[in-house]
């Protein structure tokens, strides 16, 4: 069995145009097929880490012996696990709200979503994708 690359979407397929605030794809960024109907993407989310010119040395060491990494990282992963028990428990509870009511709040979808951020930019620093420390309780974009 032999692989062959998928065809080219159709001109004008691909994502909608992005919400204000949020950066545009770089230039010749594959689009994909559409998915749902109304031609909506097939995957909604979407994850951008600009590559950065020039990378801290001193970090590139740090990475190096890995485990440092997530020592320095253990006052973030702390707080990450707190709020994530936080975010469990809020989204077992609007699990119960899209079952009754067919909706998922903002409330609720605006602290989910800052988690998974704030889970995904300390991934990115320890991983050494970027040189800047995700921080704390900084849910926001």
């Amino acid at each position: 069995m032999t692989y062959a690359p998928p065809p080219p979407p159709p001109p004008g397929a691909g994502y909608p145009a992005p919400p204000p605030g949020y950066p545009a794809p770089p230039p010749g960024y594959p689009t994909p097929p559409p998915g749902y109907a109304g031609g909506a993407p097939a995957n909604p989310v979407q994850l951008t880490i600009e590559h950065q010119e020039r990378y801290n040395r001193g970090l590139g060491c740090l990475g190096i012996i890995y485990v440092l990494r997530e020592i320095a990282l253990l006052p973030a992963f702390i707080c990450l696990f707190l709020v994530g028990i936080v975010a469990g428990i809020v989204f077992w509870f609007m699990q119960w709200a899209v079952v009754l009511t067919g909706h998922y709040p903002k409330g609720p979808h605006t602290f989910i979503t800052g988690f998974l951020r704030y889970l995904t930019r300390i991934y990115a620093w320890l991983f050494g994708l970027t040189d800047t420390y995700p921080g704390f309780f900084n849910l926001k974009p």
